[in-house]
Parts: structure tokens; sequence; C-alpha cells
């Protein structure tokens, strides 16, 4: 009887955490979401989000600027994933690129980064690249199985003022940058 009681209570301890886990709202979304609410209603100027098409072109030019060659180019609903290929001497090797515009609550969430780390492993990719203007919340990936390059707004916009000076005027005044 009493290891009945025991697993029972086990077992609706694991029911709960699963309804938790799955139902509630991720804490970086909320608490990006509630930031912006309250900026609005203090009247603060909310940057709009960089226009798709503007989005494309930067990070097209960007990994060119880079010393990538575009393979293919698959275009989705919240950004673009790219097939990179180096052009630099000995270093040919394959990429997969993830330009994210539009994550929700402007946090590119943890199942995102595992998504590319998927697909660097399915497309036998040498490493992969995320890039956003906002925020990353890689936090608890530890060491993932597929080497990747993380560029949240801060990394981008430096890569940005490196590589291409001449591109900072047209991200100046978008979101996350």
């Amino acid at each position: 009887m009493i290891f009945v009681v025991a697993l029972g209570g086990l077992a609706l301890g694991a029911l709960l955490i699963a309804l938790i886990g799955k139902y509630s709202p991720d804490a970086a979304v909320a608490r990006a979401q509630h930031e912006r609410r309250r900026a609005e209603a203090a009247g603060e100027v909310i940057h709009p989000a960089m226009p798709y098409d503007e989005w494309r072109h930067l990070v097209i030019d960007l990994l060119e600027a880079l010393g990538f060659h575009i393979a293919l180019e698959h275009q989705q609903p919240h950004g673009i994933e790219i097939i990179a290929r180096s052009t630099e001497p000995l270093r040919e090797s394959k990429f997969v690129v993830r330009a994210v515009l539009q994550p929700t609550g402007d946090v590119v969430t943890q199942a995102e980064v595992l998504d590319l780390i998927e697909a660097v492993k399915g497309d036998g990719a040498a490493k992969g690249i995320l890039m956003t203007p906002y925020r990353i919340d890689a936090g608890g990936l530890g060491d993932a199985d597929a080497p990747l390059e993380l560029l949240d707004g801060a990394r981008l916009r430096a890569l940005i003022e490196r590589h291409m000076p001449k591109k900072l005027d047209a991200i100046e005044g978008y979101r996350g940058f």
C-alpha cells in the first residue's frame, strides 16, 4: 500500500510538471512582452521591426561581405533559411544560416536554436549560424551537438560596423539593433 501511495504521488507530480511545462508561457517571451507594454504606456518611442525585404538584403549582403556564397535560400514566415558555402581557400564548407526577423516576444527561443541544431546535423553542415536583431535565449543548452554561431542584435550590429559600415544608417531606428 505504501508503494502505491508513493508511486501515485510521483506520477501525479510528474503529470503536474508536464502540464505546467506545456501550458505555461515562456518566461523570456512574457518578460519581453511586459517590458514592451510598460514602455509603450510610459510613452517611450518603440522602434518598428525591420521590413522583411530589407532584412533579407541585409543578411545576404552581410554573408557575402563575410566571404560566403549563397547556394540556396528558403523564405520562411518569420525569417530566411540559407545554405551558404565558404569561399575561403582551405576552409570550403557548407553552413546553415537561419535569419530570424520576427520571433515571438522579440526573443529567439531555445526550441528554435534546437531546431537549427537538427537542421545542421541533418544537412551535414560544418556549422549553423543563427542571426537575429533581437535576443537569443540559449541558456540551458550547454554543449550543442553541432557547432553554432549565435548572432543576437549586439553581435550582429558589431559585424555590420566592421564589415559593412555604410549599412549602419540603414539599420538605425529599427527595433533590436
